[in-house]
């Protein structure tokens, strides 16, 4: 192509196809007819395209760029995304699909200090993102045109999300995982309010002006005790999987967690509810003798703790968790074989 665009670390395929296109002045349906085969581009913002490998070729030597250089930069370019399609150079672009991704809009303000344009979309593993440099929670639900939340108010939620940069960072996949499950036990306690924690509602209430639906905000009001319990997770599966873990040391752990959600004043009896269901699911014996054991000490890596499988860097974190819920979910109905049943309480 006569004009080439900068490359953006996580940036969607069909965002950068639109920019590209743009740049030399012809639509992206134009640009991807000279990468191959396909069906009808979409809007960006809203699915994702995908190329088989003769595409992604092509695509390489239209922008001047190696393939392992585009597959760097764009995660949905790498061979495990890409379409089986043998017989030719091929790219599909589904109306309503993105397989298992999220497109959230990048920070306005990070692209206009690296001159691009505002209406980048890049691939996330959960349905927001945090720009922890300019203080936005950024998320894919464009109500009333809005794509990004101020944090200044809430910084609270900007040290939480370096926390659990942290976390991952340190421990690697069993972090991811652990992260993900003690999200969707919060959604739980969102999804149930007699259950919730009062700084969730005097966090939501410190924005000034719109913030949109209670859909929208759950994940942001949640996020810092979200990360305090992913580290209180982090350090009992640690124990566990060392098979230095016992009925006693688990009694005394969910007492803990017990006396934490008191602090947090919660009704602790009943939120326990929750973290008791997965620390069932969590209670499978410790790998054998000739399997990885996690390191001593709270900041070695951490392999991913069974029931979970794997847990790599580009799964969204509804397909990590080990529980079922999420938030905007009914509140569980009525088990009569369940005598702590919260049917009716929301």
């Amino acid at each position: 192509m006569p004009r080439q665009v900068r490359l953006i670390s996580g940036e969607s395929t069909g965002s950068f196809i639109g920019r590209l296109a743009a740049l030399n002045g012809i639509s992206p349906g134009e640009l991807l007819g000279l990468v191959g085969d396909g069906t009808k581009a979409q809007p960006p913002q809203f699915t994702e395209v995908y190329l088989n490998a003769m595409a992604l070729e092509r695509l390489a030597v239209m922008t001047g760029r190696g393939r392992e250089v585009l597959q760097r930069a764009l995660p949905n370019l790498r061979d495990h995304h890409l379409l089986d399609e043998s017989s030719g150079p091929v790219w599909r672009w589904p109306q309503w699909e993105a397989k298992g991704v999220f497109l959230v809009r990048a920070c306005d303000l990070c692209a206009a200090a690296k001159r691009m344009a505002s209406d980048v979309y890049v691939v996330s593993v959960t349905r927001w993102r945090v720009c922890a440099r300019h203080g936005r929670w950024l998320d894919n639900l464009r109500e009333a045109g809005v794509s990004w939340l101020p944090l200044r108010e809430v910084p609270e939620v900007v040290e939480a999300h370096r926390q659990r940069v942290l976390l991952e960072r340190r421990l690697g996949g069993g972090g991811r995982a652990l992260f993900a499950d003690a999200l969707h036990i919060a959604s739980f306690w969102w999804n149930i309010p007699a259950l919730s924690p009062p700084v969730w509602f005097e966090r939501r209430d410190r924005f000034r002006g719109p913030v949109g639906s209670d859909l929208r905000v759950a994940p942001l009001v949640c996020y810092p005790e979200v990360v305090h319990l992913a580290y209180v997770l982090a350090a009992r599966e640690r124990r566990r999987m060392r098979g230095t873990w016992s009925t006693e040391t688990d009694k005394a752990w969910l007492r803990r967690v017990g006396d934490l959600l008191e602090e947090w004043q919660m009704p602790a009896a009943l939120a326990l509810v929750a973290v008791d269901i997965w620390r069932q699911r969590h209670s499978t014996p410790p790998p054998g003798t000739g399997a990885t054991r996690p390191s001593q000490g709270r900041s070695r890596r951490l392999p991913v703790p069974l029931p979970h499988q794997d847990a790599p860097a580009d799964t969204h974190l509804e397909h990590l968790a080990c529980v079922p819920w999420r938030f905007g979910d009914e509140p569980p109905a009525l088990d009569d074989t369940q005598v702590w049943s919260v049917a009716g309480q929301a």
